[in-house]
């Protein structure tokens, strides 16, 4: 596992080789760390908490693991309840990438095989992070020797304020007015909904704990947000944005939408950075990426890599400092 470093006068940017890991960004003019994650990066080797790793092939749960593609059946490997989860048992989080910097960024590659953890073809994945001024750019790029499936992310637990336990006083705002719901068992369904007048209306700027106390019946199935917004327009266009007392996180994307995870699962197994236990819901996750599951209901929106096609995508973590 090599560790490699992006810094500027505003932000310090820290990379593993292991699974393309964001392990810290530290906010330099508040000397303050903005993401989850370890001081012994050993730790990362045995956390089943995805924290900032580079998620794939495929991102969150397909249902039963299986799916058709060209007619043909595939089965993944199944790791989550009767589903497969963030590219299964040994998925992207869990490969030793081929690191180099270059000037302001980190070049990270990986070669998937044919049928590793049971998608097909061989895939070429690169994932740049650059630092320039307050931004942090993901880069990625795929490319496969046949149509497979690919719905890569970031898994980066992002908290404005660490040392004040969780992140239900952020305020969050969402550019979104559908969400998909998910069944019992975390899957997304092909339901989205109106989030007016529902927990779920981000469309204004609200504190996070107006939502996460809530009985909504999604909200209790996924003990707090587990859900995809469909982010409005197309394109590299603002999707969310997070604030806590005078620092804010943009994030920017143009993919077609963000699935959202508020740490529902984390429970103070994991002494993350500065010896803080990482509780229920002390991060939140803007996992940029298509909709989940959605090819086993709506392959015109599934993440679908026909065989030599490049598929290229960024996100933008973009932090301001109002003090």
């Amino acid at each position: 596992m090599n560790k490699l470093t992006l810094e500027n006068q505003w932000l310090c940017v820290t990379v593993l080789s292991y699974g393309a890991t964001i392990a810290s960004i530290v906010d330099k003019t508040l000397q303050k760390e903005l993401v989850l994650g370890f001081d012994d990066d050993q730790k990362y080797l045995s956390s089943d908490k995805y924290f900032g790793c580079t998620v794939g092939r495929g991102a969150n749960r397909i249902s039963n693991g299986h799916f058709y593609l060209n007619d043909q059946p595939y089965q993944l490997s199944i790791n989550n309840g009767p589903n497969h989860l963030h590219g299964g048992t040994f998925g992207f989080d869990k490969k030793e990438f081929d690191c180099k910097r270059e000037d302001n960024a980190i070049i990270c590659t990986y070669f998937s095989t044919h049928l590793e953890e049971g998608y097909p073809g061989n895939v070429t994945v690169r994932i740049t992070y650059t630092l320039e001024g307050h931004r942090v750019t993901i880069r990625s790029t795929c490319q496969s020797d046949r149509d497979t499936l690919i719905n890569l992310t970031n898994h980066t637990y992002f908290n404005l304020d660490q040392k004040k336990g969780t992140i239900e006083n952020h305020l969050l705002e969402i550019n979104a007015d559908r969400v998909y719901p998910v069944d019992e068992n975390g899957c997304t369904l092909n339901r989205p909904f109106d989030v007016n007048q529902t927990p779920f209306d981000f469309t204004k700027q609200k504190s996070l704990s107006e939502c996460l106390q809530s009985d909504h019946p999604q909200i209790m199935i996924a003990r707090g947000l587990d859900h995809h917004f469909k982010i409005k327009g197309l394109g590299l266009r603002l999707a969310t944005t997070l604030i806590y007392q005078g620092s804010v996180l943009n994030v920017y994307t143009d993919k077609p939408g963000v699935h959202i995870y508020t740490g529902n699962y984390l429970n103070e197994e994991d002494i993350g950075h500065d010896n803080i236990p990482y509780i229920r819901q002390s991060g939140i996750c803007f996992e940029a990426q298509y909709v989940p599951n959605s090819i086993n209901f709506d392959t015109t929106i599934a993440p679908i890599v026909k065989a030599g096609q490049l598929q290229e995508h960024l996100t933008i973590f973009e932090f301001e400092n109002m003090r």
